[in-house]
């Protein structure tokens, strides 16, 4: 399954951003401004690192509405992976050029109850 990267539209609250909203420079890129930033002063070449992760979220009810008993909109995106933690866990930098640890599933955190059948389901 294929999710899309964000909303189109996102509300932006100065005090509170989201590690997992970026923006790209160029329809098709795969990581955005901010990532490639990160990299760079990581030194890591962002054409030729070859360790990255699809990581999926959910939406949060603070980023946009969906009825009650429908699962939440899941968001997909690529984030390079800087190391493994001792308990498999994923250290990457996040669409907003932050680093944070992700599930070894790519799960930013584990699916609600509405969306746990996605981790059983084959990813494309």
């Amino acid at each position: 399954m294929t999710f899309p990267r964000q909303r189109d539209k996102i509300v932006i609250a100065p005090s509170n951003q989201s590690p997992w909203v970026g923006w790209l420079d160029a329809p098709g890129d795969r990581f955005t401004r901010a990532q490639v930033g990160a990299m760079k002063g990581n030194g890591i070449d962002p054409d030729t690192h070859g360790v990255f992760v699809t990581v999926f979220r959910e939406a949060t009810s603070r980023e946009m509405y969906w009825p009650r008993g429908v699962a939440p909109p899941v968001f997909q995106f690529d984030c390079p992976v800087l190391s493994v933690t001792r308990d498999g866990r994923l250290r990457v930098i996040a669409p907003s050029g932050d680093v944070k640890i992700v599930l070894r599933n790519g799960w930013v955190k584990e699916p609600s109850y509405l969306n746990r059948h996605l981790l059983t389901q084959g990813k494309s």
